[in-house]
């Protein structure tokens, strides 16, 4: 399991007291588990509009699609440097390109904020189209 490792941020210079505490830097540092930045990414990306995921099944099989759910992420984390895999589903007909965009540059910038990893790179596949709710379907005669 990789993390991301960061030191203990510093708000002010402890140098020791007669009370025994001691510097920020001797008090260790903030471990952040792979699991938990996915966690994040997953629901960054399902609070987007007409983005989601899947639901139900046992291993996979069986499941549907369903943009109530968040959508499928795994990260790969070197130090505090993230790569991040999205599976998801997209609500028709959002066109794919600028929807996957926004997707990816909301995920760069709010998992950035949220876990404190870099995020370089998120690559997206649309497993998935469910059409618009309240959409009427055409009936051709």
């Amino acid at each position: 399991m990789a993390s991301a490792h960061r030191p203990a941020p510093s708000h002010r210079e402890d140098t020791g007291s007669a009370d025994g505490s001691s510097s920020a830097e001797s008090r260790g540092g903030l471990v952040i588990a792979d699991r938990v930045v996915e966690k994040i990414a997953a629901q960054c990306a399902s609070e987007i509009p007409g983005i989601g995921g899947r639901e139900g099944g046992f291993l996979g099989v069986g499941s549907h699609a369903d943009l109530d759910s968040r959508p499928r992420v795994r990260v790969e984390l070197t130090g505090s440097i993230a790569v991040l895999s999205v599976d998801l589903g997209i609500e028709y007909p959002l066109p794919i390109e600028e929807t996957t965009e926004r997707v990816r540059e909301t995920l760069v910038r709010r998992v950035s904020d949220l876990a404190g990893v870099d995020v370089r790179q998120v690559d997206i596949r649309v497993t998935y189209l469910v059409p618009q709710r309240g959409r009427k379907e055409r009936v051709l005669l």
